[in-house]
């Protein structure tokens, strides 16, 4: 191993050492809150009522912590946290867990607490959702022996017909509830599994809307479902683009339109972004996230090592926002909104090599879900894919910042 690929191991080591502090210092800052929570609850006991199944969550805490220690570590602890909120049918400290897996005995849990009847594994994941204030209410409902269709018809955003809510129920615990209700609604409409794993990764379907934005979003998937021979790479920017198009008019619909149509226009459309000349002075607010510089190393054809610096940087400002749209030729300046909102940041991923023109190459834009903690798109110019280099960049940045990478089209 030379100089520099000890350097590289250095820097990868010193990355992946980072990250694990950062995670052990937030796990400990947890466990110390949950601590206190219980110390308080000891001092100041709950009256339990053994009618409503009812006691302080601290207290029922200590109680699960007793009995499945794995339970009140994260991820699975703000589950069990929502869980204990609610009115039980029966008191925890009655629970006796069953199986071996976290997955196993928190349903277990949720069963002894709120069922009356058996339910589906698939309803216990709106707990675990990053929409569960809004997810949540249909598993109580379920495990209440209520009927989901029902629920759906009067008191849910989310539009399904009495065979998609069959269906939801028969869907593998493997995934999300979110995602299995846009799983259901991609099966109903006709759509294919290819169209699903894109659909599934677009911000327009990892969200719950209004009920009014939720009907007209799943017109736009009975639309794709309809459109022949549609690559997959089409369906983000097609999604950008309508919601362009109604964000300008609330009467837009997808009735009449053709699929290479709407790809002109979409086309058009995002050319029109790039070539945007008046650019407004606006200044974004940091999402928090560092900065970052890898240093790499390539080989050449002829045996020699070139060194390069990667250098991943926020987009703060409307103006290099615009910049970065047009160098890169995709429609990323029409996130500006998205960005200003603060659910939303940029990235722009850069390569110092000294060859070339100026000796830095901008390699790929990057966009992160702030409220999510997620690099949910990474695009190179014209919407190309990451290399497997980027790929190691970009996990690289990511872990500094304990990130999760869930990748979709642009």
């Amino acid at each position: 191993m030379n100089r520099k690929q000890r350097e590289a191991a250095k820097t990868r080591y010193e990355a992946l050492r980072q990250s694990r502090s950062a995670a052990q210092a937030r796990q400990a800052h947890e466990r110390a809150q949950r601590e206190a929570l219980i110390q308080d609850a000891l001092v100041k006991p709950a009256r339990a009522s053994r009618a409503a199944g009812l006691c302080a969550v601290p207290a029922c805490l200590d109680a699960v912590e007793s009995k499945a220690p794995r339970l009140i570590d994260p991820p699975y602890d703000r589950a069990v946290t929502r869980l204990l909120q609610l009115p039980a049918l029966r008191l925890v400290r009655e629970w006796r867990p069953r199986g071996k897996g976290r997955d196993t005995q928190f349903r277990s849990l949720a069963d002894h607490l709120l069922a009356k009847f058996p339910v589906p594994a698939i309803v216990w994941n709106a707990f675990h959702d990053q929409h569960a204030e809004d997810l949540v209410p249909l598993a109580v409902h379920v495990a209440a022996g209520g009927s989901l269709y029902e629920l759906v018809r009067t008191s849910f955003a989310i539009p399904l017909t009495r065979r998609m809510c069959h269906d939801l129920l028969k869907t593998p615990a493997g995934y999300n509830l979110l995602v299995a209700i846009r799983r259901v609604q991609s099966r109903a409409a006709g759509a294919d599994i290819r169209f699903f794993e894109a659909w599934r990764m677009t911000r327009y379907a990892q969200q719950v809307g209004s009920k009014e934005d939720e009907t007209f979003w799943y017109s736009v998937v009975e639309w794709f479902a309809k459109v022949p021979m549609l690559e997959a790479r089409e369906i983000g920017p097609l999604c950008d683009y309508i919601d362009g198009r109604r964000r300008e008019d609330r009467t837009f619909t997808m009735k009449g339109r053709s699929g290479p149509a709407m790809i002109r226009a979409m086309k058009e459309w995002h050319g029109t972004l790039t070539k945007e000349k008046r650019v407004p002075e606006t200044i974004f607010r940091s999402s928090g996230y560092e900065d970052a510089e890898l240093h790499e190393s390539r080989r050449e054809a002829n045996g020699d090592y070139i060194k390069e610096i990667w250098r991943i940087k926020e987009v703060l400002t409307a103006k290099t926002l615009a910049e970065e749209g047009k160098r890169m030729g995709h429609c990323v300046y029409s996130y500006a909104w998205r960005i200003e909102k603060g659910d939303t940041s940029i990235w722009s991923v850069q390569m110092e090599d000294g060859h070339g023109e100026t000796g830095r190459w901008h390699m790929v834009t990057m966009e992160v879900r702030n409220d999510l903690r997620r690099v949910v798109q990474v695009r190179g110019r014209y919407n190309r894919s990451m290399t497997s280099k980027e790929l190691r960049i970009v996990t690289k940045w990511a872990g500094i910042n304990n990130l999760q990478i869930a990748l979709g089209p642009w």
